[in-house]
């Protein structure tokens, strides 16, 4: 399932397919942990630190992060705490040194970040730097996911696909507003 998930996702390069963004193989037999259940319990409270620092909503943060990880399952957000497939133009800042991993299959070298929590600042500092239309939405989910696929984030030029990111995202939030409401409080500032 984590493959067919990862294939049909839009990803901000057009990397369908590479190793950077497919999920991970499964952990194998005996496991019966949802990945998702996994991924809400993991990264719930850094999505909430990250989102109150930066003044996004976390649903919004963890929704995207889901969709750009396989939910969080991928080589980038493993090895690299890259959970929203950065790519390592521009200069380092305080949430990246510079460090970065050169995608075997692309060529493209993709941010490399000391921490998770490093990773979502970055990704929050983007956001709220370079999409403030879709920030100043992040906690109306239909309405960020709107601002977010019809913006420059999102390159159909690549193959990406703005209607099917859009529904992603919102898929993606429902989903882990169920999680969330069985294991913790709800997502709210």
């Amino acid at each position: 399932m984590a493959q067919e998930y990862f294939l049909r996702v839009p990803t901000i390069l057009g990397l369908q397919g590479t190793t950077e963004i497919m999920a991970e193989p499964s952990l194998g037999a005996g496991t019966t942990t949802d990945k998702r259940v996994t991924f809400v319990m993991k990264y719930y409270d850094v999505a909430v630190k990250v989102g109150k620092a930066f003044g996004l909503h976390p649903l919004s943060i963890l929704a995207q992060a889901s969709i750009e990880s396989g939910w969080g399952t991928s080589a980038l957000a493993t090895q690299n705490n890259n959970f929203f497939g950065v790519t390592a133009y521009g200069k380092p800042n305080k949430y990246w040194t510079g460090a970065k991993r050169i995608s075997k299959s692309s060529g493209l070298p993709f941010r490399s970040y000391k921490t998770v929590e490093d990773g979502f600042s970055d990704f929050a500092r983007i956001i709220t730097s370079y999409y403030k239309e879709a920030a100043k939405v992040s906690s109306n989910i239909n309405a960020y996911a709107q601002k977010i696929a019809y913006s420059p984030y999102i390159s159909e030029k690549n193959g990406d696909n703005r209607v099917k990111y859009r529904a992603l995202i919102i898929q993606s939030a429902e989903t882990i507003l169920v999680i969330a409401k069985k294991k913790f409080r709800p997502l709210d500032h």
